[in-house]
């Protein structure tokens, strides 16, 4: 019954992202370039509004795994969109920087004007993930050669002596580090590996993981760490805590343990479990944005994309223990996620934030947040697509 209702709840979200991807590449498209930064509640597009160059790249990603899927009859052009307007005027700037390697910026004007040329190192990592996402889709080895000049310029620039890479450069006044980035800079490196083979990708990836076990998994409480010192020594106590980002590492350590043949079940269990454990909102059976390291409340909002990754750990455990309750859970998460968060006036379009009462408090619909409800939906149909065999 559990997988009946799985495999029920993944057809009607890939129908619904099949119907969003047509929607914000028509929608959310500037003639001038790119896509807007979000659209308001009512559908229409904020052209306007300053962008991250890290959403052009997600949004670069999501039309090439959609190609490589077949999901979108005009994928490729929607991720040249994203790709040329992250590459090209997303791209400029950086006269701090020495070599030819340069990165990406963080801020650009709708009309392509640089408006922080900053190299965050978050931003980095999806360009990477694109690069690696266009090859596997398209072959296209300029995306990569980007991809791999972007790599040289992470190791050229901001490497850190103790494993790593700082947040950015310039480096900031506050020398904090976070794991954040690193673990998109895992989620890259596995996916530049399996559309490549190429080891050096796989070694990065080991690199990632190492961090993971050293530092940002606690063993005592069972949580993922956000926030350290230079030296990797938490940050205070590490606090807050992310129950969505432990569950993105539940899908990741899945992802590579594919790729590597480790056995990493053990830290995917811990992981979800504390998720569960600290992060519940028992009321409308979502996980919040985040919690104090001893399980009382920080930010009990409810943003969208925590509940995605709740939905790919849950497919990842169920994937890797053929497990019932994981099915459950992730057909009941697919459910919520209708309930809740996609089922607004703006077919294709969604809701980004609750209250902890269930309440939609959040006024726009960030382009960003496509990203994770695309790669749960395009997790949900690999499951069912292996589960129907």
């Amino acid at each position: 019954m559990s997988e009946s209702q799985f495999l029920t709840a993944s057809d009607k979200f890939t129908a619904w992202c099949k119907l969003a991807l047509e929607y914000w590449a028509e929608t959310a498209k500037d003639p001038r370039g790119g896509y807007a930064e979000h659209l308001n509640m009512d559908g229409q597009p904020d052209f306007s509004h300053v962008r991250r160059v890290r959403v052009q790249s997600r949004q670069a990603y999501v039309y090439a795994h959609a190609a490589y899927l077949g999901w979108f009859k005009g994928a490729k052009a929607a991720s040249d969109q994203a790709w040329k307007f992250a590459t090209g005027p997303g791209s400029a700037g950086g006269d701090f920087i020495s070599g030819a390697e340069r990165g990406c910026a963080h801020l650009v004007e709708g009309d392509g004007a640089l408006h922080d040329d900053m190299r965050d190192t978050y931003a980095q990592a999806f360009i990477l993930l694109a690069g690696a996402w266009r090859y596997a889709a398209f072959q296209d080895a300029a995306s990569l050669d980007i991809a791999e000049e972007t790599l040289r310029f992470l190791n050229k620039n901001v490497t850190a002596p103790n494993g790593g890479w700082f947040e950015s450069l310039p480096k900031p006044a506050n020398p904090q580090r976070r794991q954040n980035p690193h673990m998109h800079l895992f989620e890259a490196f596995i996916a530049l590996y399996k559309s490549t083979e190429d080891e050096k990708y796989l070694s990065l990836a080991h690199d990632m993981f190492a961090l993971f076990t050293d530092h940002f998994f606690e063993t005592k409480t069972g949580v993922l760490l956000e926030y350290f010192h230079a030296d990797w020594s938490p940050d205070g106590d590490g606090a807050p805590v992310e129950p969505g980002h432990m569950m993105e590492w539940v899908w990741l350590l899945h992802c590579y343990s594919k790729v590597s043949g480790r056995d990493v079940r053990q830290y995917m269990t811990i992981l979800y479990e504390s998720a569960i454990k600290y992060g519940w909102n028992e009321k409308l059976s979502l996980i919040c944005d985040s919690v104090n390291i001893d399980g009382s409340p920080h930010n009990p909002t409810l943003r969208t994309w925590p509940q995605t990754e709740l939905l790919k750990a849950s497919i990842a455990r169920a994937e890797a223990e053929g497990s019932d309750e994981m099915y459950a859970a992730a057909a009941n998460t697919i459910d919520a996620l209708f309930k809740y968060y996609l089922s607004v006036p703006v077919e294709g379009g969604w809701a980004d934030k609750l209250s902890a009462e269930g309440e939609i408090i959040s006024t726009v619909m960030p382009t960003s947040t496509f990203y994770h409800l695309f790669c749960a939906a395009a997790e949900a149909a690999k499951l069912a697509r292996h589960t129907r065999r």
